[in-house]
Parts: structure tokens; sequence; C-alpha cells
């Protein structure tokens, strides 16, 4: 049972109550119908604005965070954070950028109160890795901390709200002998609740993922990815648990025969505790094989379905659990006739939770590359699909946020300004059983508790108000 009155509920996969398929439109989970719509911005002042991560809360605002860069004129890379209202219409942008040395800023995740008034970002910087609370109503910022010592290398991969709504980031910390840290922190003011982290048992290679969101469940379990290797390019993937007190709970490994290019994208969990692992790996010959594994509780694998024979350069991205375990949506990098004329888009597949496949989309521009690699997906308050990406065109990049149904609906060619996207279905791509990875008996990782510094940031930051034009169209 979810309890209502956290300030993010579980991300078992969106809030909501209902069945079928029919509330993921309609708003009877509670809250009102959702319109879709795709929403477009040129870079406006300064250079050109990279996506990064993408957040939703229960009045259906979505909260974008981007990289600026040359932000303020400076030169230097600043922070870009705009709120999208339920119909997609921008409420507020706020570009946070140094103006004294050590000037670069890269916002790399962000989360969003579910009933809350606030939104949490965080990423790396000269300074130091930092993490923000900031006001949802007009973007002001409560407080800005310092994470780690001060290095650029710190790199957040994911910020979740815990249990207790306390803001949870994670990151590699090169600091820490390349460990994956794991900060607990008051929402008051920012200080450390707990700081512990995952790391190899021998060595110092565990990597970074740059893809995942952590999940929280109705318990207040942490679950997030871990990443590394015993020797380039032997990689092992882990499945990581943890309690809402920080304390572990398993590691599972899991990798396949050749192991050359394993790698788990994304992890999410379901009400009854079940895993669903977007996962690549390649066997030497051809492209990589991507696809989508469930585990038990216990982390037992109960079945794989992948793509064996990619036409194409693929990757996994993001996956999601709906609500009231509909099924699960996964994104996909599908970077189709691969070059800088190509064609790359966004595919999107819903599975059921035995793992069918009930229909793939893409989302893209013809002849254009619409980045499946950049920004992320989530869904929203009524399990639809909300994610961010980028295009370049004549020379300009644009950023992209849309909403879109989770039933796979409204297909077709949509107008947004001057520019046609596509809301296809994709036949290239066909999913069939796998085996290719198998669980471990043991574990490479292990888990140790840090003494991190966590301080006030640089204060010589300054903030700048709406910077891009959006133009938005609707999906109907």
């Amino acid at each position: 049972m979810l309890d209502w009155n956290k300030k993010e509920a579980p991300v078992l996969g969106l809030l909501g109550s209902g069945g079928g398929l029919g509330y993921l439109a309609g708003g009877v989970s509670g809250y009102p119908a959702d319109t879709f719509w795709i929403s477009e911005a040129a870079r406006g002042s300064w250079d050109n604005e990279y996506v990064e991560d993408i957040a939703g809360d229960n009045e259906g605002n979505i909260y974008v965070a981007s990289i600026r860069y040359n932000a303020g004129g400076n030169g230097y890379k600043g922070n870009s954070i705009v709120k999208h209202a339920v119909d997609g219409t921008v409420s507020w942008q706020k570009v946070n950028y140094k103006t004294t040395s050590p000037y670069p800023l890269e916002v790399k995740c962000i989360s969003a109160e579910a009933d809350g008034d606030h939104i949490y970002y965080s990423g790396q910087g000269d300074a130091g890795m930092f993490v923000t609370k900031t006001n949802k109503s007009d973007g002001t910022v409560d407080w800005r901390r310092q994470l780690g010592s001060v290095t650029p290398n710190n790199i957040p991969s994911s910020i979740v709200m815990g249990s207790g709504g306390n803001p949870i980031v994670i990151a590699r910390m090169t600091t820490t002998s390349d460990s994956q840290g794991y900060f607990s922190l008051n929402e008051s003011d920012g200080t450390t609740d707990w700081d512990i982290s995952v790391k190899k048992t021998s060595g110092t290679t565990t990597a970074n993922n740059s893809t995942t969101h952590a999940k929280v469940d109705s318990s207040g379990n942490i679950h997030s990815l871990v990443w590394g290797d015993t020797g380039h390019p032997n990689y092992y993937n882990a499945i990581v648990k943890h309690k809402s007190s920080g304390v572990l709970q398993s590691i599972s490994d899991y990798k396949t025969s050749s192991s050359a290019e394993d790698y788990f994208g994304d992890v999410a969990v379901d009400s009854s505790g079940n895993k669903y692992v977007a996962y690549r790996y390649n066997t030497g010959s051809g492209n990589n094989k991507v696809g989508l594994m469930k585990v038990n509780s216990s982390d037992v694998i109960q079945w794989q379905k992948g793509i064996d024979s990619a036409p194409n350069y693929i990757s996994p991205e993001q996956v999601e659990v709906m609500p009231e375990d509909a099924g699960i949506i996964m994104r996909i990098d599908d970077r189709q006739n691969q070059g800088d004329s190509g064609d790359a888009k966004s595919t999107f597949v819903r599975f059921d939770t035995s793992g069918n496949v009930v229909w793939k989309r893409q989302f893209g521009i013809s002849g254009t590359n619409v980045q499946g690699s950049v920004g992320k997906m989530r869904l929203n308050r009524n399990g639809n699909i909300i994610f961010n990406t980028n295009h370049n065109t004549g020379g300009l990049t644009y950023t992209v946020v849309a909403q879109l149904p989770a039933d796979g609906s409204l297909t077709g060619n949509h107008t947004v300004g001057s520019r046609t996207y596509e809301w296809a279905a994709n036949t290239r791509l066909s999913f069939s059983t796998q085996t290719g990875f198998s669980k471990q008996g043991s574990s490479i990782f292990s888990g140790e508790t840090n003494n991190n510094n966590n301080i006030a940031y640089d204060s010589n930051i300054t903030t700048v108000n709406n910077v891009q034009t959006f133009t938005k169209g609707d999906v109907d």
C-alpha cells in the first residue's frame, strides 16, 4: 500500500489508483486527465542548452534540468531549470551561473516532492559537487550544499526522494576510491543524515552510470545499480538494495559470457518487489543486444526479452513501472541511419509483467537526429510518459520536452511551430527470449560508511530569468 502523505510517492511507477489502460489518459487515478503535447525551444541568449533530467509532481507540473553553455556570457557552463505546467506552458525558467572562478556548473539530475513545495537538483562543478533545494512556485533557492571535496570529478547520477521526505543523492565519488556514494540529506538545511558507498572490493574502477534513476519502494527501500570491471572490458553490473536508514540489504551481480559491452541502463521495481532492468550486451558479432530483464524480490532472473539483431546502434536508457503494475515502459536510444545526417529516435516499448510487448513507438523528426541518449524519461502522476531530448538543426541546438500517452495512442505527425514530429509505430525492432545474463554467485562490490564533507556551497552564483522562447504543439 502506498503512503499518500509522503512528499514523493514510492517510485514503483507513478502515483495513482484505478486499473486497466483507460485511466492513464483519463484521470481515473483521481487526478485530472492529461493533455498531450510537445514543447521546443531554441537556445535564446548565450550558447546552446543540453537537457539532462526531468521530474514531475502530483499537480502535473514538469521540471526540466539542463546544462546551459556560456551561461551569463561568462564562457562557462551553468544550470537551467524550467518549470512546465500540466498543459506544457512554461511557468518559469531559472539559469544559475558562477560569477567568480572556478566557474563551471553542470546539473545532472533533478527530483520533485510529489505533494510538497520543493524540487532538488544536483550536479558537478569545479567548486565541487552540489545539491540545491528550490521552491516550486518561483524557482528561488532555499539552500545549496557542497558534497565531498573541491573537485569537478565527483558526478551525481540520480537524486530521489526518500520515504521520510529526505533527498538522496547517488554519485560516483573519485575522492573515495571511485566508489558510488549515497548521501541522505536533511530536507530543512541539507546537512547529512547518512553517507555510505558501494565500491569494488578490490581496485578502484567502479564506473559512472549516467542513464539510471534510483527508485524507492513502498517500504522505503532504495533500489539502484552499480557498474564496474575486473580488468577492462570484463564488466559486471549489480542491483543494489538499501534500507531507508542506509543499511545495505543486498548486492547481486550479473554478467554475460562475453561481458565486453555489458551494461544496465536503469532499474524499476513493482509493488511485489520484482525488479525490471534495462540492459545491453555484445557477443562480438553485430550490434548491441538490448532488452529488459525481470528479477524477483530475491534477485533471481525470471525472464529476459531482447532484440537479437538490431539494424543499427541501440542502447538502453530508462525503465519505469506503471501504476497498479499495469506494465513497464522502457526507453531506447535508437540511432537509425546513424551519422551526421542520420535519423536518430527515442524508441519506447511497453511490456506487460510477463515480458510480452504491448506496443513499440518511436519519437523524432524525419531526417534529423533527435537524440535518444540525452535527457531522461519518467512517468507522470497518471502514468503517462514525460521525457526530454535535444536535436541540432541549422547549427542551433533545440531542447524538447514532451508528454505522451502510455497506452501508445495518438500516433501520427504532430506540428510544433514550423517542425513536424512523429510519434509512430516502430516496426524495426523485434523482441524475443534471451538468456545472455546470469546471476553471479558472489559480488565484486561491497558497502562501507563514509564521512564526506558537506558544507555550504560557493555563494557567488547569479540567477537570471526566462532566457528561452518555447513553442508548444498539441498531440491529439
